[in-house]
């Protein structure tokens, strides 16, 4: 049997291999990570702006593929203090540092890597925990990931989902993985209180969830 690290690494290797093809046809654009349009995978981001003020807090990108939202919290006036982006795929990160050159990138996994300066007061993880896997629960990669990045962040993680309460005008899609929102808030819950569950935008194009969780209560 192999052990959780063995079996990261490989999903690891397989998510590379698929993101660095995707780079190397597409390029700096949406589709190289999966997202079908820039406005679609802004609208995730500007509901993450709804969510937490980001100006003048440091930011954690855990999967931040092209760094794509450093550029949007930049284009739309939102100044944070430090952005630092944390992805598995080197190739990406090459794109990203010349992107943005006065921001930090580190190439790892939460999971398995000690990655000590990929800390910050807010973090963000869009589409991180889309892919199904065959070698691993999905559920439980799900919740493993959301401890390691919530335990990385002072004040607030926002993370968005698949859900399994689907558009029926969007054909179902094997390679990805629907949530139940009950699954997830009964866990979340274990973490903190102070929880927020979005479920109510438009589908873009597949109906998503978004939660924001807080280490302390709203003001």
């Amino acid at each position: 049997m192999k052990s959780p690290d063995k079996t990261i690494r490989d999903i690891d290797r397989t998510l590379n291999e698929r993101y660095s093809g995707r780079l190397e046809r597409f390029g700096d654009d949406p589709r190289t990570l999966g997202w079908d349009t820039r406005a679609s995978q802004q609208v995730r981001f500007a509901l993450a702006c709804r969510e937490i003020d980001f100006d003048g807090k440091t930011v954690l990108d855990v999967g931040c593929g092209l760094a794509d939202f450093r550029s949007y919290l930049s284009e739309s006036g939102h100044d944070c203090s430090r952005y630092v982006g944390v992805d598995i795929n080197p190739d990406l990160l090459i794109e990203c540092q010349q992107k943005c050159p006065h921001d930090t990138f580190l190439t790892g996994n939460l999971l398995i890597d000690e990655l000590p300066d990929a800390k910050a007061d807010c973090g963000v993880m869009f589409g991180v925990l889309n892919f199904r896997f065959s070698n691993m629960d999905n559920l439980t990669f799900a919740k493993s990931m959301i401890t390691a990045a919530f335990a990385r962040v002072n004040q607030a993680l926002v993370f968005d989902l698949l859900t399994v309460i689907r558009d029926e005008t969007y054909p179902e899609e094997d390679f990805v993985y629907y949530y139940n929102p009950a699954d997830i808030l009964d866990f979340v819950f274990t973490l903190t209180p102070h929880v927020t569950l979005r479920h109510d935008y438009a589908s873009i194009p597949q109906r998503e969830m978004m939660f924001c969780l807080r280490k302390h209560a709203a003001t």
